[in-house]
């Protein structure tokens, strides 16, 4: 059972979520990034992630007590059921690339929270696309 999260918003390390929900609960973490589009809410304060072919950059991370913390993750980022039309983000299993260490340019597969649009005309006037992927990048520079 694949039991990789990849992280690419405010449950990378630096950011709120990180601290609140999974610091104390890692095993391992890399850089990686993965096959997407990501995009800034600024209503919200946090990313989405929307299928493409650019690239995602975030961090993929090996947790302890997968099944108790993947409850607790999937009350945070919205996720109710698979394919919920309710859920705020789907819990989706795709491709990392690691981008660091020994193990650059290895893949492996992990779960990640991928954004469920409901509405394209309200997203895209209401979202900022960050051409270079790396949410957390995104904020360091707007908060200069």
């Amino acid at each position: 059972m694949v039991q990789y999260l990849f992280v690419y918003g405010s449950l990378r390390d630096g950011f709120f979520n990180f601290d609140k929900y999974i610091k104390d609960q890692i095993i391992s973490r890399r850089l990686g990034k993965i096959k997407g589009i990501l995009y800034h809410m600024p209503n919200k304060g946090y990313p989405a992630a929307l299928k493409g072919n650019g690239e995602v950059v975030g961090e993929v991370i090996e947790l302890k007590n997968w099944n108790e913390n993947i409850k607790s993750l999937d009350a945070m980022e919205n996720y109710i059921s698979d394919r919920n039309e309710n859920n705020e983000y789907n819990r989706e299993l795709v491709e990392v690339e690691i981008m660091e260490n020994e193990d650059k340019g290895k893949k492996l597969k992990a779960f990640a929270y991928l954004y469920n649009m409901n509405d394209e005309d309200v997203f895209n006037k209401n979202s900022i696309y960050i051409s270079h992927g790396d949410w957390k990048k995104f904020m360091l520079e707007e908060n200069k």
